[in-house]
């Protein structure tokens, strides 16, 4: 089974590589880097189809869990790509990439953008790595389990980035704080139901053999949500561009579980 799953993860990473390759090559073109955001979701569900394809476990558990990736993986990518890179305008943390880089910019966006995002994006995907690999053909609890759960992440993600882009849209709310639905319990409703994502995507992995191993991924994308590349760098973003409007509504509402505002 070892040799398995490293040939797996193996063969996954070169798919990903040529596909983050494309769209480095594509952002170039564009000139908007803000691309790569597009190919988190596409790096995902891309492994977990080589590991349908591939995979030698029970066909209908490979399709399951590759659906769940590919349904998963195939929005955000849209709404990312519908939001932010047919705007034209490139992610302010891109810009600043841009200035560090200098003269080795499109080389140096290659390797520690675009390529790092493909190789983080492979081992994150370890959940769906042990379910390929799993000949049972009984269905575990944990399974029926981890796709409730992924349906409530889904539903949770997709309200809140709706209500997000609906108060956009809105000119009266330029500059304004968006507090309304989902935004009103969490300042990052979206973060915290993507993370209740990856726990569906655990739940999936720990009911195979060494699927424990697939836990890993939720630990990470927690900390990569709420300490590294999530809250932080948005939160910084927001407060330069709505200062103390956004303190206010710091200052009432949670940063990621969902919880009643303070009054």
């Amino acid at each position: 089974m070892y040799e398995k799953a490293v040939s797996l993860m193996f063969s996954a990473w070169v798919v990903i590589f040529f596909l983050m390759s494309l769209l480095w090559l594509i952002g170039k073109l564009i000139k908007n880097y803000s691309i790569v955001d597009v190919g988190w979701g596409l790096c995902i569900s891309t492994v977990a189809i080589v590991y349908f394809l591939l995979g030698d476990a029970f066909s209908v558990r490979k399709a399951i869990f590759a659906f769940m990736a590919t349904v998963w993986g195939w929005r955000l990518s849209y709404f990312i790509f519908t939001t932010r890179v047919l705007t034209g305008h490139e992610d302010a943390r891109y810009t600043e990439f841009r200035k560090e880089y200098g003269n080795q910019v499109d080389r140096k966006f290659f390797t520690n953008v675009f390529q790092f995002q493909g190789v983080l994006g492979t081992i994150l995907s370890l959940p769906f790595l042990f379910p390929a690999l799993n000949p049972s053909i009984q269905t575990h609890p944990l399974e029926v389990i981890g796709l409730c759960v992924f349906v409530i992440g889904l539903w949770g993600e997709s309200v809140a980035d709706f209500q997000l882009a609906e108060f956009k849209l809105d000119p009266a709310n330029k500059g304004k704080v968006c507090d309304a639905g989902l935004w009103r319990y969490s300042r990052h409703p979206n973060y915290f139901f993507e993370w209740v994502i990856w726990i569906s995507f655990g739940l999936v992995s720990l009911a195979s053999p060494w699927g424990w191993i697939g836990l890993i991924s939720p630990l990470v994308m927690f900390i990569l949500l709420t300490k590294i590349t999530g809250i932080p760098l948005n939160e910084i973003g927001q407060l330069k561009s709505k200062g103390n409007l956004y303190l206010e509504y710091k200052s009432r509402t949670s940063a990621f579980f969902p919880w009643f505002p303070k009054k």
